[in-house]
């Protein structure tokens, strides 16, 4: 098992995620429930818990639809052996999405520590020890905890900030200086910047749906779409999480090409495992004294005459010690374990 974290996720993620203090317990997750002995498929019906972010995840004019996720138990965990070296690229999609969504993660959490409205998130934040959850969804960052609206707004204001729109429970900032866009409210602090942006996006509108998801002005993405409530209630979303989703029947192939985001390696996504389908969540959790870690992925398809099991054998859990599929209709679920030598050499 290729030493994965020393180089991607925790050398990047030491810088940002300091910002963050205390523990958590990972969530436990919740599949289906099913297996290939015949037992009775549930795969329409919701079944498990939602994660504890689902309703800050909004809705939005696209068909595909992509988030990830990663607790601070997990980031405490990456940054307990600052002194690893290098070690070589991760080439199971199982191990390398969710590391990509960890560098992801860093990379926003550094442009916060970098930016005025630092002092005001870290002298607000007011989330209990290890209930704090980092999530990028729709070209947001947030940061989901408990947070003093009142005293974000005063400081964010006495800083520079601007209102550009507000509710009765959140507000969005910019601040021209550094091209951020913040919105605010009692559960979530969230941030995204003009500069960079593509000329599809538009920052303010999407730091607005987030803040307004959040405190409830706006449908979250999973009421509004049950085949996306299923998949992440079938999903485990302890650790580092992903998924990718589209409303279509199945992805197109420029979703699943489209590098959602990378780092300056090179490490990239890799989803071309699951042409045909149209949903996988993935999970990660690095676990134990000895750094072993666990990995796993529900792909959901349109019907079963498409699921291609062998195609996702072929390429799922290469580097893992054991991994099991479990195909239950037109859902396929994966489970990998991985050994100690995850962290270590």
């Amino acid at each position: 098992m290729t030493d994965l974290h020393r180089r991607k996720a925790l050398s990047l993620l030491g810088g940002g995620m300091a910002l963050l203090a205390g523990c958590s317990e990972s969530s436990d997750g919740n599949g289906s429930g099913t297996d290939d002995e015949g037992n009775e498929d549930d795969s329409d019906q919701p079944v498990g818990d939602l994660p504890s972010y689902a309703s800050v995840l909004p809705t939005n004019e696209r068909s595909a639809y992509f988030y990830g996720a990663i607790d601070v138990n997990t980031m405490n965990t990456l940054l307990d052996d600052e002194g690893a070296e290098a070690g070589q690229e991760p080439t199971d999609p199982l191990v390398a999405n969710p590391v990509v969504v960890a560098l992801l993660c860093s990379f926003g959490l550094q442009q916060l520590g970098t930016s005025a409205g630092r002092d005001a998130y870290l002298g607000n934040n007011e989330t209990a020890d290890g209930e704090e959850q980092f999530v990028y969804a729709d070209g947001v960052y947030a940061l989901v905890g408990s947070y003093d609206r009142d005293g974000l707004a005063t400081d964010l204001e006495s800083g520079g900030y601007t209102v550009e729109s507000e509710g009765d429970a959140y507000v969005v900032y910019s601040d021209g200086e550094s091209d951020e866009i913040v919105g605010v409210s009692g559960d979530v602090y969230a941030y995204s910047y003009t500069s960079g942006s593509d000329s599809d996006f538009d920052p303010v509108a999407a730091v607005e749906r987030t803040v307004a998801t959040a405190a409830g002005d706006r449908e979250p993405k999973h009421e509004a779409d049950e085949a996306f409530d299923r998949l992440l209630r079938a999903g485990e979303n302890g650790g580092i999480a992903c998924c990718l989703y589209t409303d279509s029947d199945e992805f197109a192939s420029e979703t699943l090409a489209d590098d959602q985001a990378s780092d300056e390696d090179s490490l990239q996504f890799e989803f071309g495992t699951f042409e045909r389908s149209y949903g996988v969540h993935q999970q990660l959790a690095v676990t134990g004294a000895d750094s072993a870690a666990t990995a796993s992925a529900v792909v959901t398809y349109s019907s079963e005459e498409l699921v291609d099991r062998a195609r996702l054998e072929s390429a799922l859990g290469t580097e893992a010690e054991t991994v099991d599929f479990v195909t239950t209709g037109s859902t396929v679920e994966i489970d990998a374990e991985y050994g100690g030598e995850f962290a270590t050499e």
